[in-house]
């Protein structure tokens, strides 16, 4: 095996590599070794562990999926076109990891498992605030509509999670709580 300089970015980016073709189970140290042309001590100098490696490609995956192309809105975009792209990107993505990615998340050890943990909680909430700021600037929206059990931190808060359940469960479709919110909202 060819040595060559290489960093932990590069390495996250072979495990990455690995993550969006044959989903998370299948990185490994070895796997990722080889991905980047280097040797599987120099994996372990940035990850100690397989745990580590795939929190990080995982976190990177998530932020790739939803964080990084929605943190600004189109201009006079929706909230049904908004969610709509999200779960467009989310289940593109997302999907590649097979439907069991959180699960895999899940089986991590506790150190890893935590991290991969916060970073996803950090993730959502970008996501959320997004949500309810796209849903606040709708003016198509009913304002009425938006009080007690569908105040707009609930209503993003029900989108968000359902849009995630869809994606999980392999389906590719949710028009059936796109259909809801707009009889809901507008």
């Amino acid at each position: 095996m060819s040595k060559r300089l290489t960093s932990r970015d590069d390495i996250l980016e072979g495990a990455y590599a690995l993550a969006r073709r044959y989903g998370l189970s299948a990185i490994s140290i070895r796997g990722v070794a080889r991905e980047c042309g280097i040797s599987t001590g120099t994996v372990y100098n940035y990850f100690p562990s397989r745990d580590e490696l795939v929190a990080a490609a995982a976190a990177e995956l998530f932020s790739e999926a939803f964080y990084q192309e929605f943190c600004h809105p189109r201009p006079d975009e929706s909230y049904l076109a908004y969610c709509e792209r999200l779960f467009e990107s989310l289940d593109e993505r997302l999907s590649h990891t097979g439907a069991d990615w959180l699960t895999q998340l899940q089986g991590l050890e506790s150190g890893a498992r935590e991290a991969s943990r916060s970073r996803m909680n950090d993730l959502l909430q970008h996501m959320l605030k997004g949500l309810e700021h796209v849903l606040e600037n709708d003016p198509a929206v009913v304002r009425d509509a938006l009080t007690g059990d569908l105040e707009t931190a609930r209503v993003a808060k029900l989108t968000l999670d359902g849009i995630f359940d869809t994606v999980r469960r392999g389906e590719h479709d949710c028009r059936t709580l796109l259909a809801l919110i707009e009889r809901a909202l507008y």
